[in-house]
């Protein structure tokens, strides 16, 4: 009531504030803004403690006033550290020290009268919206240029590898920018524990590449980690051909195109290729076979062994970022061996099919003489 009545003697606008989390806690306009709100005549007076629309550095410090707190966190089971990870973040930096206003402060990200509980999908800070949250400061070239900063991130997100299951089915399981930037805490990218953030998700990929030759020049000088292999905002899927391309996200983008590294690269990209090419037409030549759904062979053993080599070749997948041939080699044989074996089975059972086939004809064939005798004995019996 005292809410209402402080906002119809005022005339201020500010109904977003009812539907918020704040609102639902019991908090007022006064809570941030200062002023009385039991005395229409002094509701906005400085010497009430009015303070008006603060400055973006100073609204931070009002969220702290209780973000900081917890005691009051607790009670909502909320964490009270944001404001410790947020002033070191390169937002909070560049906010609080260096006054500059352009860069997001909590209002920014969550909202200042509307705020809604960051599982809201209404939320600008739920996981649903997050992209587009950070896209409204990253994708601005006013904002981005002033500080020398690339605003085609959100661009190639949205044609990545993540970008395209996140906007076009709605995956929430890829990752976003806070998943690989952080929220609160966003650091610049350029320490080795932020470059190498890909792990989080990536177990097996990083395991093997701590494992490199790649890995032993990174602790040294800081590269190649993941995106100099992948890129960071438009990932797009990976291929054997990069052992072998120039580009700049190939190895022939490091290497010279003579030397030892690129001779491993290229064996690198055979095993996979052949590997790939092996599954693919034993895969081909099953298809063939399921396309007689009524031959009455058992597949399910070919099934198997069709899911074995796609594991392997998966595995190879992993394998390939620690640059070891020979452990390469062993799970191509692998992923050949059950393709051959598949191939082989399936040439036995459409050669049976064949002489099934064949059977079947020349049953069809005696099947019709036979009734040709029967007819023609027929008519003779009849005539005498």
């Amino acid at each position: 009531r005292r809410h209402t009545r402080y906002i119809s003697v005022t005339g201020v606008q500010t109904c977003a504030l009812p539907i918020s989390v704040h609102a639902k806690a019991g908090l007022f306009c006064n809570d941030c803004h200062g002023g009385n709100p039991t005395d229409p005549s002094v509701a906005m007076d400085k010497e009430e403690g009015f303070l008006g629309k603060p400055e973006p550095d100073e609204a931070v410090l009002i969220c702290v006033g209780c973000h900081s707190d917890p005691a009051r966190m607790r009670a909502g089971n909320l964490p009270f550290d944001q404001y410790q990870k947020y002033k070191s973040s390169v937002h909070g930096t560049k906010l609080l020290k260096g006054k500059d206003y352009e860069a997001p402060g909590c209002q920014n990200c969550h909202g200042s009268h509307k705020i809604l509980r960051v599982s809201d999908p209404k939320s600008p800070a739920n996981r649903s919206n997050i992209v587009k949250t950070c896209g409204g400061c990253h994708s601005n070239s006013d904002i981005m240029k002033k500080r020398n900063l690339p605003f085609n991130q959100y661009e190639l997100y949205k044609k990545s590898v993540h970008g395209k299951p996140y906007f076009e089915k709605g995956d929430m399981g890829v990752p976003t920018c806070i998943d690989c930037h952080g929220n609160h805490e966003i650091k610049k990218p350029d320490t080795l524990a932020v470059r190498l953030v890909c792990a989080k998700c990536h177990i097996d990929q990083d395991e093997y590449f701590k494992k490199s030759g790649h890995w032993a020049a990174a602790k040294r000088t800081g590269k190649p980690v993941c995106e100099n292999c992948h890129s960071n905002h438009d990932i797009n899927p990976p291929s054997p051909a990069m052992f072998s391309g120039t580009g700049a996200l190939d190895c022939g983008g490091c290497h010279d195109t003579e030397s030892m590294q690129m001779e491993t690269a290229a064996e690198i990209a055979g095993l996979l290729k052949e590997a790939a090419g092996s599954l693919e037409a034993a895969k081909g030549r099953f298809e063939t076979l399921s396309e007689w759904s009524g031959s009455g062979f058992e597949t399910s053993r070919l099934i198997l062994k069709v899911e074995k080599a796609e594991k392997s070749l998966k595995k190879m997948g992993f394998m390939q970022h620690s640059l070891n041939v020979d452990i390469l080699k062993k799970e191509a044989v692998k992923v050949g061996g059950l393709s051959d074996e598949v191939s082989a089975d399936v040439k036995r059972m459409l050669a049976e099919i064949e002489t099934r086939k064949l059977g079947l004809a020349a049953a069809w064939i005696i099947f019709i003489l036979l009734s040709a005798l029967v007819w023609r004995r027929a008519s003779y019996l009849k005539r005498d």
